[in-house]
């Protein structure tokens, strides 16, 4: 019988790759205390490990802003918004000035 046990702590490297993010995130997250992270041993230069668990937790806890594409939409409608009075503009002065209308 094949029994497949799960490792139950990873690397700052596996937690990253986990994660999606650099090692250098991870370290900061623990440094911040996004992301729980256990001292192999109580040297200062010991390795730190990370649990699934606590990875999925911190994943979750990040804000997603979903805003952004809304923001690109504005952005296009005011340049849209733009173009037409900029061609509104180019008419009245075309008139006031006497120019032919462009076609």
């Amino acid at each position: 019988m094949d029994v497949f046990l799960e490792k139950l702590t990873l690397t700052r490297k596996e937690a990253a790759e986990l994660l999606g993010i650099s090692t250098a995130t991870v370290t900061q997250w623990g440094l911040e205390g996004r992301l729980k992270a256990y001292r192999v041993s109580s040297r200062p230069k010991s390795p730190y490990l990370f649990t699934r668990e606590d990875c999925q937790a911190a994943l979750l806890a990040v804000e997603v802003e979903p805003t952004k594409l809304r923001d690109k939409e504005r952005k296009v409608e005011a340049e849209v918004a733009f173009t037409r009075s900029q061609k509104e503009v180019n008419e009245k002065l075309r008139r006031m000035l006497n120019m032919p209308e462009k076609e």
